[in-house]
């Protein structure tokens, strides 16, 4: 339903990431007055390579056609294949006829589009009006001053306020959101994975004249306590190469923050592998980004919703990057919000405070009875299967690989998003 009548409440987005962005553009699609709050000072993505799903850019037509439009512009084509190989074997695997040892295909080609973080959220930034968009605003806290005042109170920490009728915290695994809402418990904060992972951007000209045309698809590399994954960004002129490395130490490194290392500690890690890994750790910059991962896995938030704010995003359901979705779900999660807000908005119009606030809370909590179950699911497959590429173990041995890969892809990439929004519009009403 779209909200064609006088304004009935605000929206503050916090977090101007991919998924804050595609948030707030499917709110202003819709007619709700949004403005996105972000704490830097500029626009910008941590990473470099991003890959979505059919699903996704199907989503992503139905929040906004203008942000389908933006991605297809900037989107590198794929085989609708994710492909796996042993990256340890000393065969030169690119001597086969078939480089890959698994392959689990997404539904036909151009299944499973690539992209830059950068160009993906100039482009979507593109797409908002500007006096929607403010920079330098760290979130302190959020004040719910009671049923006598229609707006929550956000303050910042630049001394500034600001007044919504609705908050979406869409600010990522470190979340200042989810920390204002659920306090101290140990849910408020992300926790170490145990993954370490070196993330280069290759020329893709230099890459196939050293490695050979293997670096122009999707190929995963996995071997013992490790993997690494590459494919082509930037409409194929690049090649992302994103190495993961297990790492049995608690600490951990700076949540959502990385170091630059020399490039022969990343090659040591995989001196012992076969000859296309060398080649592709060769090709690595003297310095290589190194991050340390963290999930919300070993405490999930037992909800999203909490009275007229809620989570989306990594702030909700933060996993670790092995099944490449998280962004994925994101996008599906803007559109669930969308959707129920929308309903709300529609079912308003020119209602008292109260009725408002309790439109609100029923849109946020038909988001999180429709959300909560599939993203955190993710959250857990994530971990699980990185276990299998680093051959520590998975339910059904090495011989169920192609198996256990399977099902869990298709539970990503198969999604009923349609199904979701009639869902929302059901949970909606019963929540009312």
């Amino acid at each position: 339903m779209t909200n064609n009548g006088p304004e009935s409440f605000n929206v503050a987005v916090v977090g101007g990431g991919i998924v804050g962005l595609h948030v707030a553009l499917g709110f202003l699609k819709r007619n709700i007055p949004t403005t996105v709050f972000e704490r830097t000072t500029q626009f910008r993505e941590i990473g470099a390579g991003l890959g979505f799903p059919k699903v996704a850019v199907e989503c992503m037509r139905a929040l906004d056609p203008r942000i389908a439009d933006a991605f297809d512009r900037i989107a590198a084509s794929s085989t609708g294949s994710l492909r796996w190989a042993d990256g340890y074997t000393k065969e030169d695997i690119r001597l086969r006829s078939r480089p890959h040892d698994y392959e689990v295909t997404a539904g036909g080609p151009d299944s499973f589009p690539g992209c830059h973080r950068a160009q993906l959220l100039d482009g979507l930034v593109a797409l908002a009006p500007p006096e929607a968009l403010k920079l330098n605003k760290e979130l302190d806290d959020i004040e719910d001053r009671g049923p006598a005042d229609e707006k929550l109170l956000l303050r910042f920490r630049d001394g500034t306020t600001a007044e919504a009728d609705v908050v979406i915290g869409c600010d990522g695994i470190k979340s200042r959101v989810r920390r204002v809402v659920v306090g101290d418990a140990p849910a408020a904060h992300p926790h170490y994975s145990h993954q370490v992972s070196y993330r280069a951007l290759l020329d893709m000209g230099q890459a196939v004249a050293a490695v050979g045309d293997i670096v122009r698809d999707q190929l995963m590399y996995m071997g013992p306590g490790a993997h690494i994954n590459t494919y082509p960004v930037a409409g194929h002129t690049m090649v992302n190469v994103v190495a993961f490395v297990h790492d049995l130490d608690e600490r951990g490194g700076v949540v959502g923050g990385g170091v630059s290392v020399a490039k022969g500690d990343v090659f040591e890690t995989f001196a012992g592998w076969g000859p296309v890994v060398r080649a592709l750790v060769a090709l690595l910059p003297d310095r290589v980004d190194s991050w340390a991962i963290y999930d919300t896995h070993d405490h999930p938030l037992s909800t999203y919703a909490h009275g007229r704010i809620a989570l989306a995003g990594d702030a909700a359901h933060g996993a670790s990057p092995h099944h490449g979705a998280g962004a994925s779900m994101g996008v599906e999660d803007a559109l669930c919000l969308a959707t129920a807000l929308a309903e709300a908005a529609g079912s308003l119009r020119d209602a008292p405070a109260a009725s408002r606030h309790e439109a609100i809370a029923a849109a946020i909590r038909a988001y999180d009875a429709v959300r909560r179950e599939r993203t955190q699911w993710l959250v857990r497959s994530s971990r699980a299967v990185v276990d299998m590429f680093q051959q520590s173990g998975a339910e059904g041995g090495r011989d169920g690989f192609q198996t256990e890969l399977s099902e869990r892809s298709h539970r990503i990439w198969d999604f009923d998003w349609q199904g979701m929004v009639r869902q929302t519009v059901d949970a909606f009403y019963k929540e009312q």
